[in-house]
């Protein structure tokens, strides 16, 4: 006789992607369940693919520069093809070929840009990238495209565990993960300059995280602000874990639409700046002082200095033991929060009682599929009264 043991029930671990979860349940908490909970996906990703471009071009530059034996010299010229239309006698790392390929693969999967302007706009902007940050940072990478993973205690309310579970699984990719040897970085390398700034002292050799951000530098006010703090000290924390005995110095959040700003950019600075929300401003009696004082809508703005557009584009954020803690803790919270939701649409059976409709950004309500029914929609969208969709 062979006594064969009871099959134990699944053991579930919630999973939680420090973009895909964390930031957008931060951004929005209903259109997080929406899109999150029921697996839906965006009938208009047009702010995927701004974004999701961006990163293709610059891994892709990379790649490239890191492959050929003889790397090709910066800049790198940009030919954008007409919409859909190939030119199959540009060079490899011709920007526009690079990019070519980067909107086949995201139009595949049915993101493609809102207009001709935005593309045009989004060439403009990797090519500052690759040709301004690239000379900088290629040579500092050590990986690209890191994947991280770890668990943690999922924090309990009054005593009162999770009904799902214990611990969850949270995990991210790293776009960027740079070894540094001060003896080998030379000292006018705009980031290393930043990170000695923001980091003294710092050991011979350590690591430092980047992420590339397709958006503009934000105020000390902004939310943004403190989630991206959050964002690098947690993947600091992951990588840590899995790290091979090299320091973490930092984290540094790359702002690429700082690297050729437009119109709602330069705005959104002299707004920062006046208010003084801004860690960056042009020094007193500057050409970039006087430029963008007097800088009006529908005038260029290429002559905003180097050192002071990749000022504004670099920030860099130290980790110590204590910034690790509060990072993390502030992700526990959010965690908590997204489990508790559950846990009261799971007791209400309706997702308009457990998840808010709490969006600030008018940019996210105007992308929303779900606008139309929202009880609180964007500045310029006005609610139909139509039924809530419930929980399946």
């Amino acid at each position: 006789m062979i006594n064969l043991e009871v099959k134990r029930p699944p053991h579930l671990v919630p999973s939680y992607s420090l973009t895909g979860d964390l930031l957008s349940f931060l951004r929005c908490h209903r259109q997080y369940r929406f899109y999150n909970g029921s697996a839906l996906p965006p009938s208009r990703p047009v702010q995927l693919w701004y974004g999701e471009f961006v990163h293709g071009v610059l891994e892709a530059a990379y790649r490239i520069w890191q492959s050929e034996s003889s790397a090709p010299a910066f800049p790198w010229p940009c030919t954008p093809s007409e919409w859909g239309q190939g030119k199959p006698d540009r060079p490899s790392h011709d920007i526009g070929e690079i990019g070519d390929r980067i909107e086949f693969v995201l139009k595949a999967q049915g993101k493609d840009a809102r207009s001709r302007a935005a593309r045009a706009a989004a060439y403009r902007r990797a090519t500052a990238a690759v040709n301004e940050l690239g000379p900088l940072l290629f040579p500092l990478i050590a990986d690209a495209e890191t994947k991280v993973i770890g668990t943690r205690a999922l924090p309990t309310v009054a005593g009162r565990p999770s009904i799902r579970a214990d611990r969850y699984e949270v995990h991210g990719v790293i776009d960027v993960v740079t070894q540094v040897s001060l003896a080998k970085v030379a000292p006018e390398n705009a980031i290393r300059r930043e990170i000695e700034k923001a980091c003294p002292p710092l050991p011979q050799e350590f690591e430092v995280i980047a992420d590339y951000k397709g958006a503009s530098r934000p105020g000390f006010s902004s939310d943004y602000w403190t989630q991206g703090d959050w964002q690098v000290q947690t993947y600091a924390w992951l990588r840590r874990n899995q790290a091979q005995g090299v320091p973490i110095a930092a984290g540094v959040l790359l702002y690429i639409d700082e690297l050729s700003p437009g119109t709602d950019t330069i705005r959104e600075m002299q707004s920062q700046i006046s208010r003084g929300d801004t860690d960056v401003r042009p020094e007193p009696g500057s050409e970039d002082e006087v430029i963008l004082r007097n800088w009006r809508p529908g005038q260029s703005i290429d002559q905003l200095s180097l050192g002071f557009r990749l000022r504004r584009a670099i920030r860099v954020i130290p980790v110590t033991e204590e910034s690790l803690r509060t990072a993390t803790a502030a992700f526990d919270g959010v965690v908590r929060e997204i489990e508790e939701n559950i846990e009261k649409e799971f007791a209400h059976g309706t997702i308009s009682v457990a998840w808010s409709a709490n969006c600030k950004d008018a940019n996210t309500c105007v992308a929303c599929d779900f606008r139309h029914f929202c009880p609180t929609p964007g500045p310029n969208n006005t609610p139909t009264p139509v039924a809530v969709p419930q929980a399946p």
